[in-house]
């Protein structure tokens, strides 16, 4: 007598073993390269019947949602063609300090001059470091680079984060 009994109920995928839920699933076949067995048995650690249709649930759903995934990859981009390998700098946007003269044209008005020499100073930290290119263009390597170089010059934790704050909302 095997101790293999499947499980009486409605549920699908699910079956019992020494009073043991388990979950029991055949991979779909155009997946299948991509696992190394062609079904999939885990214990789901739990003699309720209630506890295991919703982990069996929650399982299968997992394995569906990672199968469209396998799925996806498989297929052609649409009008692949299309796509520009290489954007030029005018195609991505503004650069920083056309977004800085935009951000103090809308926000300057009624402001001081220290507004005005703070978003020019700061501004043009970030270009004489890494450049004036399109907003789009920096990332948060380049962000890391720029607090480093800032605390590097001898700058205070809050004089750093003011600059950030400074940059952050022109470049928005």
């Amino acid at each position: 007598m095997t101790s293999i009994l499947m499980c009486k109920s409605n549920q699908p995928h699910l079956s019992l073993r020494s009073g043991i839920f388990y979950f029991v699933r055949r991979i779909p076949v155009d997946v299948r390269p991509h696992y190394k067995n062609d079904r999939i048995s885990l214990s789901l650690r739990t003699r309720v019947i209630s506890k295991a249709v919703r982990a069996a649930q929650s399982i299968n759903q997992r394995l569906e949602d990672y199968c469209l995934v396998l799925r996806l990859q498989q297929i052609d981009i649409p009008a692949i063609g299309l796509v520009r390998e290489n954007p030029t700098e005018a195609q991505c946007g503004i650069n920083l300090s056309e977004a800085r003269d935009l951000y103090l044209k809308l926000k300057g008005p009624g402001r001081d001059k220290a507004f005005f020499r703070g978003a020019h100073r700061n501004i043009g930290y970030v270009i004489k470091l890494l450049g004036n290119h399109p907003v789009t263009a920096y990332s948060s390597i380049d962000a890391a680079k720029f607090r480093d170089w800032l605390i590097d010059k001898g700058m205070a934790r809050n004089t750093v984060s003011r600059i950030f704050s400074t940059v952050g909302a022109s470049s928005t």
